[in-house]
This record gives structure tokens, C-alpha cells and sequence, in this order.
């Protein structure tokens, strides 16, 4: 067989049909189903923890914890000065 002859022809054959057939058992049973729901809950979770921070509540009590600090170097800086 001359067709054969070449090794990286029989290597490539051998990745092709061997990805082919993963491609096809991944397919029947379900397997692609499941990673693209896996990840479209893994979005689904980090789009809603992106938006939950942005509620009220949350920039409310994201400012007094800025705020406090501000205020404590604030006197600090009124009482060094004299």
C-alpha cells in the first residue's frame, strides 16, 4: 500500500478518526450537554454575583467603609496640625 507509506499521514488518520470517534460517543451520551450547562451555570453564577454587589445595601455599606477611614485620617491630621 504506497498511500500508507508515509508515517505522519498514518499518524494524522489515527488522530483524526480517534477525535472523530470522541466527538461522536461525546455526542450520544450527552457529555457536551452537560459541560455547556455546567458553564452556562458557572456564568449564570458570575453574572449574579457581579450584579448583587450593585444593590443599595451594599453601595450603602461599602461607603461607610470608605468613609470611616477618611474621617479617622481627617482627625488625625486636624489634631497633628495643632
Amino acid at each position: 500500500m504506497s498511500v500508507f507509506r508515509n508515517t505522519r499521514l498514518v499518524v494524522g488518520l489515527c488522530l483524526a478518526s480517534g477525535i472523530s470517534a470522541a466527538a461522536v460517543i461525546g455526542w450520544l451520551t450527552g457529555f457536551f450537554a452537560r459541560i455547556a450547562d455546567f458553564v452556562a451555570g458557572l456564568w449564570n453564577e458570575l453574572v449574579t454575583w457581579l450584579d448583587s454587589p450593585l444593590g443599595w445595601d451594599h453601595l450603602l455599606a461599602g461607603a461607610g467603609v470608605l468613609l470611616a477611614p477618611v474621617i479617622l485620617l481627617v482627625v488625625i491630621l486636624a489634631l497633628s496640625d495643632n
